[in-house]
């Protein structure tokens, strides 16, 4: 009898080349997901975005686990970020930074010094010159528009000083058809006060500030701002007692939904196409 042309080997391979073509498809598909992605990083912030393509680092946490998160979430075929943001320069924002250089190029950072006289840390300023990385400050009322969506700044304004260098976090959003988002860095009650003047309209998620600490709650900016989701950065067990009770009880009393990285890891919300 004819032996058949078609062996096992034959079609084991066929079947391997079959699954190789379909995780491409898959992955490159679900790569065209536009998202939000708070990293579960300890005591510290980081934010990683798509969107439409463009990849968005906002803060990179105190050390290499934003790497993880990045390789997690970001298209596996894709090494370079577009756009970093550091809300401003304390190491629990930008101590990742060093590792995500080790893996991914950036093109262009925005970060603001403390205040006019102040320098950035050495460490992050050696990391933006030897990895040639574009830097640029932002301010009130800067925009970025990226495709369909943009990035709006709301604070801090230009040559405002303070002693607290939380008070300089910068604070704005992420828009995308409908879709607001508002990253808060660390910033005090004091501030987002300042910000109640404004015309706050309603947000769907809102990164509370300093890991919900008891000194950035500030009712009257969240009653205005009006979120679905608080979103809460922050460690297991942490010794600075975060998230406090009081916030944790306002939110609750508002029928605020509650995500915090400790007890829900990642936390990811997809955003309209």
């Amino acid at each position: 009898m004819e032996e058949s042309p078609v062996t096992a080997r034959s079609i084991l391979l066929a079947t391997l080349l079959s699954l190789f073509v379909l995780m491409t498809i898959h992955l490159r598909s679900s790569s065209n997901i536009n998202k939000v992605v708070f990293c579960n990083v300890g005591q510290g912030d980081a934010s990683y975005v798509r969107l439409n393509h463009v990849d968005i680092l906002i803060d990179a946490g105190p050390d290499s686990k934003v790497v993880n998160c990045l390789g997690k979430y970001m298209p596996a075929f894709d090494k370079k970020i577009e756009l970093v943001i550091i809300s401003h320069p304390q190491k629990d924002h930008y101590g990742g930074l060093s590792s995500v250089v080790k893996y991914y190029k950036i093109n262009r950072i925005i970060i603001n010094e403390l205040d006019g006289k102040k320098k950035l840390p050495l460490e992050l300023k050696n990391i933006i010159i030897k990895n040639n990385i574009y830097s640029i400050s932002a301010y009130y009322k800067d925009l970025i528009n990226i495709s369909n969506g943009r990035i709006v700044f709301y604070w801090p304004v230009r040559l405002f000083t303070s002693a607290d260098p939380n008070d300089l976090s910068m604070v704005f959003s992420l828009e995308l058809n409908g879709f607001r988002l508002l990253y808060t860095g660390d910033i005090t009650s004091k501030i987002l006060s300042r910000l109640s003047r404004l015309s706050i309209e309603k947000f769907n998620v809102i990164k509370i500030p300093h890991h919900g600490s008891k000194y950035s709650l500030n009712k009257k900016f969240l009653r205005l701002a009006d979120p679905d989701y608080a979103v809460i950065s922050v460690s297991k067990n942490n010794s600075y007692g975060h998230p406090t009770h009081e916030v944790l009880d306002y939110l609750k009393a508002q029928n605020i939904k509650i995500k915090r990285t400790d007890l829900d890891g990642d936390i990811v919300f997809k955003l309209p196409n």
